[in-house]
């Protein structure tokens, strides 16, 4: 199986959750014999090209230039370059900037997005970003093949504003054993 990891800063993990689990998920799934992609910043301190197994691929990513901003720019890199790789599944950790592209993501591959959490409720938003932050929401929840949700609680609010189901898989450094 062909799988792509997008949606982190890249591995192994300098940053956080995201990259954290990509890391152990990434580095357990290449020690299974599957062909795995992680879509790594250029920015990220990790150059080469393969990492315990893992292939990276290094995307321009703007956000050390434009802010946030450069995030939107950086995942539609990164999709734009999955497009060219013939992915079985494509997972999608986050939603918040790269949903908008969802109608350039391959057609062949079977998009999983963790649902993250709810990112239109901040307050530290403008009540217009909160407002894309919750269009981003609805069109990942409608538009992938499968959700995954990282607590019960993001689990039962899918199910109950778009009547969907999800995986819930509690994903941390506990739930992977790190194959080295």
């Amino acid at each position: 199986m062909k799988i792509g990891i997008l949606g982190t800063r890249g591995i192994p993990n300098y940053y956080g959750g995201f990259e954290q689990f990509a890391e152990y998920f990434a580095t357990y799934v290449a020690n299974q014999n599957h062909e795995i992609f992680v879509y790594n910043s250029h920015k990220h301190p990790y150059k080469e090209s393969n990492f315990k197994g893992v292939q990276i691929i290094h995307c321009y990513d703007p956000e050390y230039i434009i802010g946030t901003a450069g995030q939107y720019i950086y995942d539609l890199n990164c999709i734009l370059d999955a497009r060219k790789r013939n992915f079985d599944i494509i997972l999608q950790l986050g939603y918040t900037s790269s949903s908008i592209w969802f109608g350039l993501h391959p057609k062949e591959a079977i998009v999983i997005t963790n649902m993250d959490g709810l990112e239109w409720k901040r307050t530290k938003y403008s009540k217009p970003i909160r407002k894309l932050l919750l269009w981003a929401e609805k069109l990942a929840a409608q538009k992938s093949n499968a959700l995954i949700s990282d607590s019960i609680g993001i689990q039962s609010y899918i199910q109950k504003k778009y009547n969907l189901e999800s995986e819930y898989i509690a994903y941390g450094a506990h739930v992977f054993t790190n194959p080295e």
